[in-house]
């Protein structure tokens, strides 16, 4: 059951550099990178930002997802790029507002054994093994969501890649996966014949900087008119390679919040 997953989180751990600070603002984002690469990515933002707002803006990496999500439960950083469940959940629950995302969907599909057991619906997973990442992945978020009776779910092999995914389906030990389209693509060249897509998830809003109420309004205008600017285009050049992307477009909260029902899986959200 995918709520077995859930992560028990330190919620109430404030981290050192939120106390006592209001005029710093600190920037932060998911740990899917070493210290290294996520500084050469969002560190080279927030010291754009820094430079184009006058405002004391730094970036703060952090190691593992259980550190992530107390910092987001507690909304002690000031500026965040992260996904729309995350996005939605603190617009909901702490007024934040989201700014600039990635051009395009965040657009998912259900992979399966091409010749295997058929998939025709989503309700085919129940009681079959699927494999996914541990919460709070977007792609876990959204299988969890298809199914709200606990005692009819998948069963849930737990993966650390996408790759690891496509070789348990593969090999039989996985019925399905979800993941990205653009993950699918390159897969079908490594596993020829092998794999096909059974369901096609409607496109959700893309990852996105947003920023909490503890920004004052003036420099919140400065922060998403730097990152729309042509120098912030160089600035986040690095970030819209990483994901795929051409552009950042401006974007509103109501796109955002209905995605935070995604974290009811997630204890204490």
């Amino acid at each position: 059951m995918l709520r077995t997953l859930a992560i028990i989180l330190s919620l109430f751990c404030a981290p050192a550099y939120a106390a006592n600070r209001p005029t710093h603002y600190v920037m932060i984002a998911p740990p899917r990178q070493g210290l290294a690469q996520a500084d050469a990515v969002y560190g080279k933002i927030a010291d754009f930002l820094a430079h184009a707002t006058g405002a004391p803006i730094t970036f703060h990496y952090t190691s593992n997802w259980l550190t992530y999500m107390a910092e987001v439960h507690n909304n002690t950083a000031a500026i965040y790029f992260d996904g729309p469940a995350l996005i939605g959940w603190r617009i909901a629950h702490w007024h934040d507002d989201a700014l600039a995302a990635l051009s395009g969907k965040l657009n998912f599909v259900l992979v399966t054994k091409k010749g295997g057991r058929p998939v025709r619906k989503v309700q085919d997973l129940i009681g079959r093994s699927v494999c996914a990442f541990s919460p709070p992945n977007l792609a876990t978020l959204t299988l969890d969501s298809w199914f709200t009776n606990p005692a009819r779910q998948p069963y849930i092999v737990v993966i650390h890649s996408f790759g690891a995914a496509a070789r348990n389906i593969v090999e039989g030990n996985c019925m399905a996966a979800l993941e990205p389209l653009p993950v699918f693509k390159r897969q079908e060249a490594h596993f020829p014949g092998k794999l096909q897509i059974a369901y096609k998830v409607p496109g959700l809003p893309n990852q996105a900087f947003s920023v909490s109420a503890k920004v004052p309004p003036a420099l919140r205008h400065k922060i998403v008119t730097a990152l729309l600017s042509p120098a912030g285009r160089l600035a986040t050049k690095p970030l819209r390679d990483m994901f795929g992307h051409k552009e950042l477009v401006p974007i509103h909260n109501a796109t955002y919040l209905p995605y935070r029902k995604l974290l009811h899986v997630m204890v204490g959200f």
